[in-house]
């Protein structure tokens, strides 16, 4: 049953990512048709094709959806062929009662290194309309839409399972699974929450779902009996920035190439499963581009380059659905005998070129000091802080404020500092007590600039892990100190701000969240 599943999922990413390519645009795919395998493809060429797949309407193309309710949750299901239908088909939608608690782990561990149980009593807990029953007219692909509801399970503080299965006149079935889990309240949105947390995933390490896995509770507390809770359940990131995409130099042709590593490819070809869950949750989600150590980076590219690699990038955004592109110019190589100089031109023509080929996408800026330091005045006509959103330091677990009298990192040019982040810590699985007393003296410079100096509207982390058996809680401990910069704790002394972070019992299982593939 797993080969089928892995087949399903493989397959039914690429029929996505195929019609999606072939939506493109054909000006830009004219231009270049970036090369997205490198020969390394993450789909073995034997694997055949399925049929068909279940779908759900909120997710389509993806095979295994985290569902949280209060009451009741629901969602609405079709039946999507791979080729039109020869003749009027009929699926029926059911549970698959023959799976068993010891199937339930392993679907969970397959998907998202996750636990789940097995609901053997669904009566009166789940209901599908028109009988479960959907349609495909004979031409067509994609069958008529019906509705479930799962409700009456007393589920808090548990996950469970629920799989389904479409099945034809011919018993061919297809697989979809939810993973269930009943809250005492629904998340609030990001509106009472006046900053924005911005994080890095490592897709060599991490599946990007640990991204909004992470709440916050912000309680002002007058006396021991007078408080008064300002937010809580809203989500902690708004942000996350993909790693990595790279900026490789091609001799030959003279191209700067945008590659990915195999993990990051991994992850784009399965949009559906990785990066539409954020999305759909409010998360906006960007490419992370760094250098490639060629030699040739963001600061030292000729027009005919930039042209060429904004068109590249633009095809990927478009094809894999992302909200924006972050650019993070460490690695290049600048350095490398032969590469051409750093031109304080050529930074800025790029990002100017991006802006321009995407109005509408969130375009960031990494800043650490190296080729960010050209941009503290107008370069080439060009101000910097006129095309991008926002801009934060990368050196990490410093607290950074460019404005402040004899900083040595100067304000990019154009960008206030409502738009910059100058709180960046580094999220580690474990701390020494030396590293903790550090961390609380970073806090302490952290909350100075961001409530005394006007920095407190961005915070960036760096590197979201997993939780192992030494690590418990350092990553929650991590993100309310991050957060807790934004806020006057008066030594804990009433009257004080408190911050609390949860996080939910999928990401609190051992190794949760690590890479599946």
């Amino acid at each position: 049953m797993y080969m089928i599943m892995k087949r399903i999922i493989q397959n039914i990413s690429l029929c996505v990512l195929l019609a999606l390519a072939m939506g493109a645009c054909e000006e830009d795919a004219a231009i270049v048709a970036p090369n997205v395998t490198h020969d390394k493809s993450t789909v073995s060429p034997e694997e055949v094709a399925e049929a068909g797949a279940l779908q759900s309407a909120s997710e389509p193309g993806n095979k295994f959806i985290f569902l949280d309710f209060v009451e009741q949750g629901s969602n609405e299901l079709y039946v999507e062929l791979i080729e039109p239908a020869e003749r009027n088909m009929t699926f029926t939608i059911s549970i698959n009662t023959s799976l068993t608690d010891h199937d339930s782990p392993s679907i969970a561990e397959y998907f998202y290194k996750v636990s789940a149980e097995i609901v053997y009593d669904w009566e009166n807990k789940f209901t599908i309309s028109n009988g479960g029953k959907v349609t495909i007219a004979a031409g067509e692909r994609r069958s008529t839409q019906i509705s479930f509801t799962v409700s009456n399970m007393d589920l808090v503080n548990s996950y469970y399972l629920l799989p389904l299965l479409a099945t034809d006149e011919d018993g061919n079935q297809y697989e979809l699974f939810y993973y269930l889990r009943q809250v005492e309240m629904e998340r609030q949105d990001r509106s009472n929450k006046p900053y924005t947390v911005v994080a890095y995933i490592d897709t060599e390490m991490m599946n990007p779902l640990i991204a909004d896995q992470y709440t916050s509770k912000l309680q002002y507390l007058k006396s021991r009996r007078d408080r008064k809770t300002i937010y809580e359940n809203v989500p902690v990131f708004d942000v996350v920035n993909l790693r990595k995409a790279l900026l490789k130099y091609d001799e030959p042709s003279r191209r700067a190439i945008l590659k990915f590593t195999p993990d990051m490819e991994h992850v784009l070809k399965n949009y559906a499963q990785y990066i539409q869950p954020l999305r759909r949750n409010g998360i906006k989600v960007c490419l992370s581009i760094e250098g490639g150590g060629t030699g040739i980076g963001f600061a030292n590219l000729t027009d005919v380059q930039i042209a060429d690699f904004v068109a590249q990038i633009k095809v990927a955004v478009n094809m894999y659905q992302l909200d924006g592109v972050h650019l993070r110019d460490e690695g290049a190589g600048y350095g490398k005998t032969g590469a051409p100089e750093v031109d304080e031109v050529s930074y800025p023509k790029l990002i100017k070129a991006l802006r321009e080929a995407m109005p509408d996408i969130m375009l960031t800026l990494a800043d650490d000091g190296g080729t960010t330091a050209m941009m503290d005045k107008e370069r080439g006509g060009i101000v910097v802080g006129d095309y991008i959103d926002l801009a934060w330091n990368v050196v990490w677990d410093t607290a950074v404020n460019p404005w402040a009298n004899g900083s040595e990192r100067k304000p990019i040019a154009g960008v206030t500092k409502e738009q910059y982040g100058g709180i960046s810590f580094y999220i580690k699985p474990r701390m020494t007590m030396e590293e903790g007393e550090f961390f609380g003296n970073l806090i302490a410079e952290s909350r100075v600039i961001a409530l005394n100096e006007g920095l407190g509207k961005v915070a960036v982390a760096e590197n979201i892990p997993y939780r192992d058996y030494i690590q418990e809680i350092a990553n929650v401990q991590s993100i309310m100190g991050l957060l807790s910069c934004f806020h006057d704790n008066n030594n804990y002394e009433y009257p004080y701000y408190r911050v609390e972070v949860m996080e939910t019992l999928a990401a609190a299982f051992y190794y949760a969240f690590r890479k599946d593939w």
